[in-house]
């Protein structure tokens, strides 16, 4: 179990009391992070509660960053994150804990909260909608059928006799699996405290989770104390700052305009009418949601490090962020920790993880100063079993997870990050292998960047298969689209960010998305030629070129939402390749052919291109030859973009 704490000295040991006295039905730890109170809470609880085990921090770091901290000192099967002004009723956590046992998907069990008063607090909820929003701006919750509301989650209707599932539950008593959360990741630190629950528990359904209501047992609490007394009347404001933060993630901004509105409205409606029956400290608060709604209030600071995200979607750094200063500062690294975790999504190749192993333990960095996570991404073949056997017979740190659905490489990222340790984290492939010096290197450029792009190069024993007609040679020199085979980041900026958008219909442009949202204030990436990574060539085969010329569609959505990156991303502001202009001439002038052969010239350009400047096969014959399937590939590429500029409503050629 783990409580974070804040200037609420009496009344958590009192609450800490409450809960050691009473059998739970379970053994118990009970780990404290205190956040700096100048309360004495930390000196209290070492004098009245002796059993419990107190680390305190040396500032104010919220909540969501208090229990990630308290859930690396664990290393039990089942986590408990308890208020500090919480207690659980004698049996409570046992009960809970059985409830999880029960079903082997339940990430995590919330169990009835009751103010010490007795009176049953909401704390159940349906994710964010524009229907119960709708239903809330036209005030018609109390002429809904009890069971619509009640299957809506909605409070005064809901029922709470039953267990059932639930989309997410408040942190203020949640019993968490270790198993689940090895997968899910730990609670979004760019929330300094709310929303993190509702966040976190987003990320549990997404990845196949369950979340259970067990109303057997029954937990007290207080309830706003260290809110309060943090924040004061500005709390709505950071709880609705953190709201968007989050919609922004999952909903995109159209819906999020929709919903901030309505939610909006809804509130001017319930300040309007209190005011009109003169219930003034009512309206007053609704007033307050108005302004938080709308963005209009002020926000209150935090010293926590983790940024927090704009309306647009991109990262900016709340007051306590100092990365703009010192942006490959890695101080912050803790005794006992890795430097850098590297973070690899792996699907349907079990062949080659050996080979990806056997790269990272010739590193020159020694096995304790780096971690590896490596996620199966729910593949059919025995890659998870593969895993397993690495990390048992290898000295790295190897940590196998698996995504219990496949839901693209972006996902799989996600969640080797969010499960790093290190401040730094670095990305690689599964068909890849770094050299030795690919993490050191990697590392000592980012001392002086946000971003590190490494070189990236076929290996030399597979240089031959290039040679064939439409291999496919991935080779970085340069920093352009932040390729994920081999880039590093800092952690904090990930969570800042977000990390990879999967909302990306298809694998390719999520990538490039990250980095420049991470390098939205125009600071510059790093190239490092020294971190070299080798990837895998893949041979020549025009049917396999083509399919992967579908993936593209969403390259047009990176140029939309970072228009500044037109320059950078796009061959003239428009053309996604250099190989795009004449062949669109080239298509021109053969459909002119077929009634004016004259027109033939228009294919002159790209047939000089395609035969001196980016041949599609290595000598003179197999080049010609190649010239039919490499227009082929120029005009579906070409159709791709269109199609995509349509679907994200702006224009990539």
């Amino acid at each position: 179990m783990g409580v974070v704490t804040w200037n609420t000295a009496d009344l958590t040991v009192g609450a800490l009391r409450r809960l050691l006295d009473s059998d739970q039905g379970c053994d118990l730890r009970v780990l404290v992070h205190d956040n700096a109170s100048h309360d004495g809470t930390a000196e209290a609880i070492a004098q009245y509660v002796p059993e419990a085990e107190v680390e305190v921090g040396p500032e104010n770091v919220g909540f969501a960053r208090g229990v990630n901290q308290l859930l690396a000192r664990s290393k039990a099967p089942w986590f408990v994150a308890l208020n500090s002004d919480a207690w659980p009723e004698p049996g409570a956590l046992g009960r809970m804990v059985e409830a999880a046992q029960r079903e082997p998907k339940v990430a995590a069990v919330a169990p009835l909260l009751l103010r010490p008063d007795g009176e049953v607090e909401h704390s159940t909820h349906r994710f964010p909608s524009l229907t119960v929003a709708s239903i809330d701006a036209l005030g018609a919750r109390k002429w809904l059928p009890r069971n619509l509301s009640d299957s809506l989650c909605l409070e005064g209707a809901w029922r709470h006799d039953r267990p059932r599932s639930v989309d997410w539950a408040v942190g203020a008593a949640i019993l968490i699996r270790r198993e689940a959360l090895e997968e899910i990741g730990p609670f979004d630190e760019r929330f300094f405290m709310y929303v993190e629950d509702l966040e976190w528990c987003w990320r549990a359904h997404r990845c196949g989770w369950d979340v259970r209501f067990e109303p057997s047992a029954v937990v007290r609490h207080v309830g706003n104390v260290s809110g309060s007394s943090r924040f004061g009347t500005r709390r709505a404001a950071l709880e609705a700052a953190n709201l968007l933060t989050f919609l922004s993630d999952t909903h995109g901004p159209r819906w999020v305009g929709t919903y901030r509105a309505l939610t909006a409205f809804a509130a001017a409606t319930r300040m309007v009418g209190t005011r009109l029956v003169g219930r003034q400290g009512e309206s007053a608060r609704w007033r307050r949601q108005v302004v938080a709604n709308l963005g209009w209030s002020e926000l209150p600071q935090t010293s926590a490090c983790a940024g927090r995200r704009s309306e647009d979607g991109s990262g900016s750094s709340t007051s306590g962020d100092t990365r703009g200063e010192r942006p490959g500062d890695t101080s912050g690294e803790r005794p006992g920790e890795p430097r850098v975790s590297v973070a690899v999504s792996s699907y349907r190749r079990a062949r080659l993880l050996p080979r990806l192993v056997a790269g990272l333990e010739a590193q020159t960095l020694t096995p304790e100063q780096f971690e590896v996570i490596v996620v199966d991404n729910a593949s059919p073949d025995d890659t998870s079993a593969v895993l397993e056997e690495l990390a048992s017979r290898s000295a790295l740190q190897l940590r196998p997870l698996r995504a219990p659905v496949q839901r693209g490489p972006a996902a799989g990222r996600n969640l080797a990050w969010r499960a790093a340790r290190a401040p730094v984290v670095a990305f690689t492939d599964d068909d890849c292998v770094p050299t030795p010096r690919w993490l050191e290197s990697g590392l000592s450029a980012l001392d002086q960047a946000r971003v590190v792009v490494g070189r990236t190069a076929p290996p030399a024993d597979q240089l031959h298969k290039a040679e064939g007609a439409f291999a496919r040679v991935l080779s970085v020199d340069e920093v352009r689209f932040f390729e994920t085979c081999n880039i590093f980041y800092h952690r904090e900026d990930l969570v800042a960010a977000g990390g990879f958008e999967e909302g990306y219909r298809n694998p390719g442009g999520e990538d490039t998305d990250l980095a420049l949202r991470v390098l939205r204030d125009d600071s510059e990436a790093v190239f490092a030629p020294e971190a070299l990574v080798h990837h895998d060539v893949r041979p020549g085969n025009l049917r396999a070129a083509l399919r992967e010329a579908t993936r593209w569609t969403d390259v047009p959505l990176v140029v939309r939402r970072h228009p500044r990156a037109r320059r950078r991303l796009l061959h003239r502001w428009v053309f996604w390749k250099p190989s795009h202009p004449p062949a669109i001439c080239a298509a021109i002038g053969l459909l002119l052919a077929l009634r004016f052969r004259p027109g033939l010239v228009l294919v002159l350009p790209w047939l000089r291109y395609r035969l001196s400047t980016e041949p599609a096969a290595p000598g003179g014959v197999l080049r010609v030859i190649a010239l039919p399937g490499a227009l082929a590939l120029d005009l579906l590429e070409v159709g791709v973009m269109i199609r995509g500029s349509v679907r994200h409503r702006t224009v990539v050629l």
